[in-house]
């Protein structure tokens, strides 16, 4: 057996029912593309080949990369790549498979690097169609939490303005190997229809950005660096918004307001 490694933040899954249990929430059909992050011990990995029509596997762990290959070898429609999924695009690893987008990511991510690979999926649409993913139930909350709640903040409004994020079920810690600390959830991403336009999103996610940097701070004066307090002043009271209103109190459609406003003039989007 291939020990777990920490620096690569590996739990792998340890029931069968479990696995099933993701894969169904994926909804997968015979006309789909996956794409699986870290497959580990393959637990998801052999579930989702006879789901979708086509998997591709993207593992870090050489070891376990060499393994999934002898086993899964003879599956004409499994690709098993080896390497770190954030050192290039859900498109290019697709291209390197011989396929093309969009794909439907299901993946139990790996604790340490779930935030960036999920980001990287939203954020390339014409790879990744949506995500099922289990991650930390404290990043799932973050990704899912709403205005004014406990774990609401800028990796919320940036998730929102790419997709809707659903908190679908949790799970223990002795659903894995080796056990973690936390408890897990497992997570949906879905795209808004119709998606943003790109130049509007960047400017609402880079208000948020610089929102969030002082939190504590009332709006105008959070965001005082970009163009002074007063034109945010004068946007927030054409919103019907208090001008004491600090980051946490405005949702994804709020950002999205001050985006389109006045204020907003001249303010360079974000490049993510």
């Amino acid at each position: 057996m291939i020990p777990a490694r920490k620096r690569w933040g590996q739990h792998f899954l340890v029931h069968p029912g479990t696995a099933e249990r993701i894969v169904d929430a994926a909804r997968l059909t015979q006309s789909d593309t996956a794409i699986e992050v870290g497959p580990g011990e393959g637990a998801l990995t052999r579930i989702l080949k006879d789901r979708a029509g086509r998997l591709l596997a993207i593992e870090i762990d050489p070891l376990r990369t060499a393994e999934l290959e002898r086993d899964l070898a003879e599956e004409g429609r499994v690709r098993i790549l080896g390497g770190d999924v954030l050192d290039r695009s859900f498109t290019e690893w697709l291209s390197e498979a011989g396929w093309s987008g969009p794909a439907v990511l299901v993946a139990n991510l790996p604790y340490n690097v779930a935030t960036p690979i999920l980001v990287a999926a939203l954020e390339e649409p014409a790879a990744i169609a949506r995500s099922v993913a289990t991650v930390q139930k404290e990043v799932a909350q973050r990704f899912a939490a709403r205005p004014g709640s406990e774990h609401y903040g800028y990796l919320s409004v940036r998730a929102a303005a790419f997709a809707r994020a659903r908190i679908l079920f949790d799970l223990p810690p002795g659903a894995f190997r080796p056990r973690p600390k936390v408890v897990s959830s497992v997570l949906e991403l879905t795209p808004r229809e119709p998606a943003l336009a790109a130049d509007l999103r960047g400017r609402a996610v880079a208000i948020a950005s610089l929102a969030f940097r002082s939190r504590r701070k009332t709006l105008p004066n959070a965001l005082s660096s970009a163009g002074g307090r007063a034109p945010w002043e004068a946007a927030l009271t054409a919103m019907g918004r208090d001008v004491r209103t600090r980051a946490e109190v405005l949702g994804v459609e709020d950002y999205l307001a001050l985006a389109a406003s006045p204020a907003a003039e001249g303010l360079a989007g974000s490049p993510l």
